[in-house]
């Protein structure tokens, strides 16, 4: 009797539990939702909020290049200007930003607009003056009307965009409109997983519903048994309490087991992309630093020319444009498949000089290009630059660390039977034989200095070897460390 009482109890406590645990899975469930829907309102205005800034900046230059009261005369009267504000516009076009162009209307009729400028390539490029009929007319003329941005959405066969409306305000005129048109896929795809997510979630916490429920049935059906087995369960009672001791004993640890292996590799896949992306960012970030600090060096004395700004400028956009790129490339690296391009170890090289030159240059580290090599193969063009990005940086690291006399880093490339070769070599001494063979190993560092994460050589291994299908390999000379590149022509 006492053993039927003390079930009882036991009971009604593991019921207990048993709701608490299901009020748990289903506040968290609700919390979820709340998360859900604040990730997706904050992506959309993230995007908006950008786009804002891209469309305000736009607008006042174009009105800075305006040297009367009427936007459209000054742009027609001035071809050149037109080229150059279009070539501006040009430099925020990206692979989400694919359409940015100004236009006005031509009369009062509601439907009537014309182009003013196009910042898109030559060959899509709408010409001056060129009749434009624009998507939801309503939200276009409520921009004249009370001069303030609009935006809205539309889908274009199964893709889905947003246009953004900024008006260009001259002494309270509405000189025309900065429109950029941007694809929400990534938005798209966001909502998506999240609704994936969504039904998942759902699906736990109908489990643990029906679980629930049949944990009140077998409870149940456990008391009605042990009034009948009295005798048994008693025999039987020491035995099942240790068995019950070593199976939650066994589960607890092979839990922990999972966990600790679900985490170890999430945080070494987010480690190692924000490594990478930190390590390819450092260069043009400061170049871009570098360069805006020129040009508010050089206004500040009023020895700003126009050749200088727009060479600035342009660089600033290069610079720009590689990050903006170098994200596509790390959101895409795992992928298995991606198409190929021509490309040279010339444009590549030259390509990451762009970025770094300067940099190296100022460390008075001597750049030595013995280049042998001009035919072109197809390859990852943006993974082979971040490969030799990541060699050139390597390299000048340990320039600097080791504060070597007359330093210098070395690009030597040449045809070698059915080979394409790219080395880089420098004279800081070499790598230790003790780990000349781990240097390639992932989270290995010699880096003891700084920071190490040991995965820069890694994905550059894992690149050259699984994504260009060739070889990176590593040696010492006389005077230092020669990383080489072997790409295979017979595979190109």
């Amino acid at each position: 009797m006492k053993q039927i009482l003390s079930k009882i109890k036991a009971a009604y406590l593991f019921n207990i539990l048993a709701i608490l645990l299901l009020v748990a899975t289903i506040y968290l469930y609700a919390q979820f939702e709340d998360t859900k829907d604040n990730i997706v309102d904050t992506n959309l205005e993230s995007q908006i909020n950008y786009t804002h800034n891209i469309t305000d900046k736009l607008a006042t230059s174009i009105l800075y290049s305006t040297n009367n009261n009427d936007l459209y005369k000054t742009l027609k009267d001035d071809e050149e200007l037109r080229d150059e504000l279009e070539e501006h516009l040009g430099m925020f076009i990206t692979k989400r930003y694919r359409y940015v162009y100004v236009v006005d209307k031509i009369s009062k009729n509601d439907e009537e607009f014309r182009v003013l400028l196009d910042g898109s390539e030559s060959d899509d490029r709408s010409e001056f003056e060129e009749p434009f009929v624009p998507l939801n007319i309503q939200i276009w003329n409520k921009v004249y009307n009370n001069k303030k941005p609009q935006f809205f959405k539309h889908k274009e066969g199964t893709n889905l965009w947003m246009t953004f409306l900024n008006p260009i305000l001259l002494n309270g005129k509405v000189q025309g409109l900065v429109v950029v048109d941007f694809a929400l896929e990534d938005h798209k795809q966001i909502v998506k997983d999240l609704h994936d997510l969504d039904e998942t979630f759902e699906g736990i916490v109908i489990f643990f519903v029906v679980i629930f429920f049949l944990l009140l049935w077998f409870s149940y059906f456990d008391l009605q048994r042990s009034k009948e087995k009295e005798n048994i369960q008693n025999q039987l009672k020491q035995l099942n309490e240790e068995l019950e001791t070593k199976i939650k004993e066994e589960i607890e640890k092979s839990r922990k087991k999972d966990q600790q292996i679900i985490q170890q590799s999430r945080l070494a896949q987010m480690g190692e992309m924000i490594s990478m992306i930190a390590h390819q960012w450092r260069q043009p970030l400061a170049a871009i630093s570098s360069a805006s600090a020129a040009i508010n060096f050089k206004a500040k004395r009023d020895r700003l020319k126009n050749e200088t700004a727009i060479e600035l400028s342009s660089k600033i956009g290069e610079y720009s444009q590689h990050l903006s790129s170098t994200i596509d490339d790390f959101r895409t690296f795992f992928k298995t498949k991606k198409e190929k391009q021509k490309t040279s170890f010339e444009q590549i090289i030259n390509g990451v000089l762009n970025i770094i030159e300067d940099s190296v240059s100022n460390k008075n580290i001597k750049l030595i290009k013995d280049l042998h090599c001009d035919e072109e193969f197809k390859s990852n063009p943006n993974e082979l630059k971040q490969v030799v990005l990541n060699l050139i940086k390597n390299a000048e690291d340990i320039l600097i660390e080791k504060q070597i006399e007359n330093p210098y880093i070395k690009i030597q490339t040449y045809t070698k039977d059915n080979e394409y070769v790219l080395s880089v070599s420098d004279n800081g001494g070499g790598i230790p034989s003790d780990i000349i063979d781990k240097v390639f190993d992932p989270y290995f560092s010699t880096k003891t200095k700084k920071d190490g994460t040991g995965l820069g050589l890694y994905m550059s291994k894992t690149i050259i070897e699984e994504h260009c299908e060739g070889e990176l390999s590593v040696q010492n000379n006389e005077d230092g460390a020669v990383f080489t590149v072997i790409l295979k022509k017979d595979e190109q």
